[in-house]
């Protein structure tokens, strides 16, 4: 039997990923589509589009929320009542405090919940993670991680899309919302990092459009930069050694000694990969009961220094 997925919520710029792994995927099927402006649910799955969150919930085995930030809780609320399991589109509130509350509620019913930080799921960063543990690179000396896409400019981030810039609505901005995922990244190889100190790109009207942020990994200077405005899209990780220098860039890792180095190719970030992963770990019923508490020390993170400079 398929996986029945309602989506809740259809103004995110990751529905498309998430529909494209649906149909991909022969053991994944969407059940029904929800959101609180019909005209935002796409043409192509036009005929699942129900008008009541809690018929979209009935119908299916699961449910993926990518309403906007401030409508999150409560859904991911409605869903786990019915004990349907979750993976919510990050950050999981506008505040840590608000995702930590929702956790807890969650976590009464026992239902899974996961956050959908793709980046974790890159197989280039699991390369890198087993570099760092095997000590290839020497004394590690500094890291700098960037993450950026030009959606402020080419539209991506207007129309239905448009709640994203607001930080009412969305709880963070520009750097924010994609730093967010560099700072679970940097988990996701062994550590969370602190952030020191900021420098926010403002927009006009509010909000900022990415930024640059400075701190530590364990002791070991971080440099972090995420743009929604940035000409070239993509992600960039780079750790120096004293014996070589590890470059992650998008799918491709390169170990860098002076010599012929090693070049390890993998597949690019992709948004879909966290339904994909989410699919693969509710089939094995290995989600976890705490999934939502990586996206919600990340955000604490944030919270401490960066979306208040």
């Amino acid at each position: 039997m398929p996986i029945s997925i309602a989506l809740l919520g259809c103004a995110h710029p990751h529905v498309r990923d998430y529909l494209a792994v649906i149909a991909a995927e022969p053991d994944l099927a969407l059940a029904a589509a929800w959101d609180g402006d019909s005209s935002a649910v796409p043409g192509p799955i036009a005929g699942f589009a129900v008008r009541d969150v809690e018929t979209a919930i009935a119908r299916a085995d699961a449910v993926v929320v990518c309403a906007p930030t401030d409508e999150r809780p409560v859904l991911c609320a409605r869903a786990a009542r019915a004990g349907r399991p979750i993976l919510v589109e990050k950050p999981v509130a506008r505040t840590a405090a608000e995702a930590r509350r929702l956790a807890r509620e969650i976590d009464r019913g026992r239902t899974p919940a996961a956050a959908a930080l793709f980046l974790r799921e890159l197989p280039a960063l699991g390369q890198l993670r087993g570099v760092l543990r095997a000590g290839i690179l020497g004394r590690i000396a500094g890291i700098r991680a960037r993450y950026a896409h030009g959606g402020a400019l080419n539209g991506m981030l207007d129309g239905p899309s448009g709640w994203m810039r607001d930080p009412r609505r969305a709880g963070v901005g520009g750097f924010g919302d994609l730093a967010l995922h560099l700072v679970d990244a940097l988990a996701a190889l062994g550590r969370l990092p602190r952030i020191d100190a900021v420098s926010l790109d403002r927009a006009a009207g509010g909000g900022d459009l990415g930024g640059s942020a400075v701190g530590r990994w364990d002791r070991i200077p971080v440099t972090l930069t995420a743009s929604w405005a940035a000409a070239e899209a993509g992600l960039w990780l780079t750790v120096d050694g004293a014996r070589a220098t590890a470059n992650l860039h998008d799918g491709v890792l390169e170990i860098s000694d002076g010599g012929a180095g090693e070049r390890w190719i993998g597949s690019p970030p992709h948004a879909g990969e966290a339904l994909r992963a989410f699919a693969a770990r509710l089939r094995a019923r290995t989600l976890r009961q705490d999934g939502l508490a990586p996206a919600i020390a990340a955000q604490e993170i944030l919270e401490r220094t960066a979306l208040t400079e």
